[in-house]
């Protein structure tokens, strides 16, 4: 059980870290997320936060281990922090859709750069072929 607790604690910390170095990111322009995308990080992170604590608080505090003891309160406090998970993942989803989304425009727009590109390169490769004849012909 204090293995829980340790760990419990460490990834709390590591949320905390991870939390403020996007924070960090964010400010200082090293990032491409957008302002949204960052509030609905730090979003996750509180809730992910407030999980743990909560997973915390149920099994070392409130003791909330078996159903014999207190059932109703065991079944309302583990539903809660269910509850929190279901919110955690949905925050989750739509920040990975957001980042699908920049990925498909971001890679359509470099097939859209590369044709653009290869259109030069064939009418330029065209119109050299057309001073090369229109020389011979002279």
């Amino acid at each position: 059980m204090h293995t829980i607790g340790v760990s419990l604690a460490i990834l709390g910390i590591m949320v905390v870290l991870l939390l403020l170095v996007e924070v960090r990111s964010f400010r200082t322009r090293r990032t491409l997320i957008t302002r949204r995308r960052l509030l609905l990080r730090l979003a996750a992170g509180v809730m992910l936060l407030a999980l743990l604590s909560a997973v915390f608080v149920g099994l070392f505090v409130l003791r909330l281990v078996d159903t014999q003891s207190r059932p109703q309160l065991f079944v309302a406090y583990w539903s809660g922090c269910l509850l929190i998970a279901i919110a955690l993942v949905w925050a989750m989803l739509t920040d990975l859709r957001e980042v699908e989304d920049k990925f498909n425009a971001r890679r359509h727009e470099i097939w859209h750069d590369m044709a653009r590109f290869v259109a030069e390169q064939m009418k330029g490769d065209h119109d050299a072929k057309q001073t090369t004849k229109g020389q011979r012909n002279e």
